[in-house]
């Protein structure tokens, strides 16, 4: 949350503090009162507009875009309210401000215009929006060259560096000021997953450019102290020997293992129950509750740097239907067809 600063306004109201509550009607009122509280600058020269934005306050936007409140007006980092709704990403409050005169060219000081913002706050559909406007270019990048995959690698956010990367949208190989790529960005802070993203998009050649310190991607992960440091870096040097046009290749054992483990795990346990006879039922009683437990603790995606998604919920839905059909066609037909013959003998 912002800070507020307390300040009274002519109505004997903190339009500030009115709008960190939400309190819409009170704000209706002190505007109503005094209109100059629109123009009001609390901390970090943050106008009434800038907080709205930064809440996602639909309600409260529309109010104080309605009552005529300036789009445009920086705050001390050059940052207008529409930045801070971009980088919200509420695409809703994004196009009323573009409908009561927000400019889509302003930057910040940093040199930051709207679409890095947007990828800063992670939302891809405020980048997708800022980009059918024809305003902006993936490949832009601020005063110290930082491009907006830099920034969705320092946030480690892959939808975000899959949407960046997918058709050559931002160039992987882009380096900032100080020499550093998005790959570089990446291994720094231990981001495994963007990490291979990078590499399967740009190949093995990223590894080896350096910054202007002269350090590789690998060395700056090698001088991490993170678990996932130590696994990157392992990662990493698999690739640095490997031609430098080769792009690694996903390896998909693990994923089809996990799809099929529910059907094998399934398979065995029955088969031991079978041979054990009137023990079986127990043997079954306390095996599947463990397979249950092992299945149901998975996540969406695979503990992997991959980052594929999880298939172990499908593999238990193949798996319940495979073996009611095996037990169908191996246990209940047989009954059904023996009876239907004693039945036509008797007949």
């Amino acid at each position: 949350m912002l800070p507020v600063v307390a300040r009274t306004d002519a109505g004997g109201g903190d339009i500030f503090d009115t709008i960190q509550r939400g309190n819409i009607d009170q704000c209706a009122h002190i505007i109503e009162l005094d209109r100059s509280t629109l123009k009001q600058k609390g901390w970090g020269g943050f106008t009434p507009l800038h907080y709205a934005a930064f809440q996602g306050n639909r309600a409260l936007a529309e109010l104080l875009l309605s009552s005529g409140a300036d789009t445009n007006v920086p705050c001390d980092a050059g940052q207008t309210p529409f930045h801070f709704a971009c980088r919200h990403g509420n695409v809703y409050i994004m196009h009323q401000m573009l409908q009561h005169g927000a400019d889509l060219r302003l930057a910040d000081h940093q040199g930051k215009t709207a679409l890095h913002h947007s990828v800063a706050g992670g939302s891809i559909f405020a980048m997708q929006y800022l980009k059918e406007t024809g305003m902006f270019s993936f490949s832009d990048s601020d005063k110290f060259l930082i491009t907006p995959l830099h920034l969705a690698a320092s946030t480690g956010n892959t939808d975000v560096v899959k949407y960046l990367l997918r058709n050559n949208r931002c160039p992987a190989d882009a380096a900032d000021q100080r020499g550093m790529t998005a790959l570089h960005v990446a291994a720094e802070k231990g981001a495994i997953e963007v990490s291979w993203l990078l590499l399967q998009s740009a190949g093995v050649r990223v590894l080896r450019l350096r910054n202007r310190s002269g350090l590789t991607p690998s060395d700056l992960c090698r001088h991490g102290t993170t678990f996932r440091h130590q696994q990157l870096t392992q990662i990493l040097n698999q690739f640095i020997n490997e031609p430098t046009d080769q792009k690694p290749r996903e390896s998909y054992v693990m994923y089809y293992w996990t799809l099929l483990f529910p059907s094998v795990c399934g398979a065995v346990i029955l088969l031991i129950a079978a041979a054990l006879g009137g023990y079986g039922a127990v043997f079954c009683g306390l095996l599947f509750p463990c397979l249950a437990k092992s299945i149901l603790s998975q996540y969406h995606r695979m503990n992997s740097y991959q980052g594929l998604p999880n298939p172990v919920y499908l593999g238990t839905l193949g798996a319940g239907i495979f073996h009611s059909l095996v037990c169908f066609v191996c246990k209940i037909m047989p009954n059904i067809l023996c009876h239907s013959l004693t039945v036509a003998v008797f007949i």
